[in-house]
């Protein structure tokens, strides 16, 4: 056997290699393909965990295959019900894996349920409730009112139009005004514009000459109708995915879709945008932006849209089309993460077969970029053994009070420095060292990479040098 630290150098020298070699094994190809094939299928949280093969391998790509047994606790971290203080329990678990997976696979109800009724312990406010929820109703019953008030504002429209003389006259009928501005193109009026500049907009569009002229009215008439027609698609239900639907699946991802193209016909600006959570999160998602971001006022949220793209340039079709294949390409690679994720794990479960310090060293290298704090060590078992071997602690240290710990790893350890590849490397170095002294010390020829002369030195020895504060100059 070679030392923990050659094995370890020999895989990550040339990591994308060892990885496309790895997923092309015989077992590894036929499970990326299953979980490939299938994944999209599923549709509620027990098709999911009913489905062995694939929840395997999503458990596996998250190293939590472990616990594949315990499908009833998995089934409530997936669904993330919200407990009395509004917690879910992947964010109550301390291992991030749970969170990590919850995420990757996500079974959370979203959006508002248009059959909920909703409760006010306010007598007046429940009153509103209840005529509001007494007056909901169907698309098709909402499409037909909407027809009805196009023709209402056609006969408005040419009852208004020989008496309008100039585009002042316009502004001032602000129904006729709503007509003019959809016939013409322009979004609906902005609170943030003066009479003046709205009277500018429509003049740049169309002549006040065109109200008397037959043909030209006729016109008028004519696109007005037509974007209403094109509006009328935004009367759709609410978007709602009930607790425990799987939320990237084909089904899914073509509800949302099909939610957001036809909204987007309604949607002039971000503030639109911002107003609605769903097409919010599709954008978010989309543009690569954290869904956190969700979480800003609607102003500022606006604002972080209008920085990444020109909504208004979403009403061409074109462009539209373009943005929800964009949006289904992330949903794509979303998938190809956690296939990703699988043959990393699966590398480093092959590599602990031959030698359980290799693996320790790949799954560290993987995970210490991402640790802020030396709770983020002593929460993972894997990186917890990592750090007290490096630091040449005895097992018994592991029963000592998490604070006490966490600040002896404090002090031995600069944990910001091991963000530095090259720290990092050294870091890995020093615990294949300890590791192989106290677990391979007939085959220790990593002692020489301290400067050994021979292979003399004890453990004690080693665990003197790591006095040294690691991470540091």
């Amino acid at each position: 056997m070679l030392s923990t630290f050659i094995d370890y150098k020999t895989i990550v020298n040339d990591l994308p290699k060892t990885l496309n070699r790895t997923a092309s094994q015989g077992a590894s190809k036929r499970e990326i393909q299953y979980f490939q094939d299938h994944i999209g299928q599923v549709k509620t949280v027990d098709d999911f965990i009913g489905n062995n093969r694939l929840f395997t391998f999503a458990m596996k790509a998250f190293g939590l295959d472990d616990m594949t047994y315990a499908k009833a606790f998995m089934k409530k971290v997936l669904q993330g019900e919200p407990d009395m203080n509004g917690r879910v329990l992947a964010d109550r678990l301390q291992d991030s894996r749970y969170r990590d997976f919850a995420a990757a696979f996500s079974f959370r109800a979203f959006g508002e349920d248009p059959n909920s009724t909703t409760t006010s312990p306010d007598p007046e406010l429940q009153k509103l409730i209840d005529e509001y929820a007494g007056a909901k109703t169907t698309p098709q019953e909402r499409k037909a009112a909407y027809d009805a008030q196009t023709v209402r504002d056609i006969k408005y429209f040419q009852d208004s139009a020989p008496y309008v003389r100039s585009i002042d006259d316009v502004i001032e009928d602000s129904k006729f005004e709503d007509i003019v501005r959809t016939a013409v193109g322009l979004p609906p009026r902005s609170d943030d514009d003066d009479d003046y500049t709205r009277a500018r907009q429509i003049e740049a569009k169309v002549d006040a000459a065109a109200f008397k002229d037959p043909e030209q009215f006729r016109h008028l008439v004519d696109s007005f109708t037509a974007g209403r027609f094109e509006n009328r698609k935004a009367i759709v239900d609410p978007y709602y995915r009930p607790p425990g639907t799987y939320a990237d699946s084909d089904a899914e991802i073509g509800k949302l879709t099909q939610y957001f193209q036809a909204k987007m016909s309604a949607v002039y600006s971000s503030k639109d945008i911002a107003a609605d959570p769903v097409l919010t999160g599709f954008v978010l998602s989309t543009l690569g932006i954290s869904a956190g971001a969700a979480a800003k006022s609607t102003d500022a949220l606006a604002s972080l849209i209008d920085s990444k793209i020109k909504v208004t340039s979403l009403r061409d079709p074109k462009t539209l089309s373009q943005f929800i294949d964009r949006f289904k390409m992330k949903r794509g690679e979303a998938r190809e993460t956690v296939v990703d994720a699988y043959v990393r794990q699966t590398l480093e479960t092959d590599s602990g077969n031959e030698n359980e310090g290799v693996r320790l060293a790949l799954y560290f290298q993987r995970k210490a970029g991402s640790i802020n704090s030396p709770y983020g060590f002593l929460a993972d078992p894997a990186l917890a053994q990592v750090v007290r071997t490096t630091l040449g602690l005895p097992p018994e240290t592991a029963k000592s009070s998490i604070e006490s710990q966490a600040r002896l790893i404090e002090r031995k350890i600069d944990i910001s420095s091991l963000k530095d590849p090259e720290k990092l490397d050294q870091f890995i170095k020093r615990f294949t060292l300890m590791w192989d002294a106290q677990n391979n010390p007939a085959t220790s020829p990593a002692l020489s990479f301290l400067g050994a002369a021979d292979s003399s030195l004890d453990t004690d020895l080693l665990v003197r040098l790591q006095s040294i504060r690691l991470g540091g100059r």
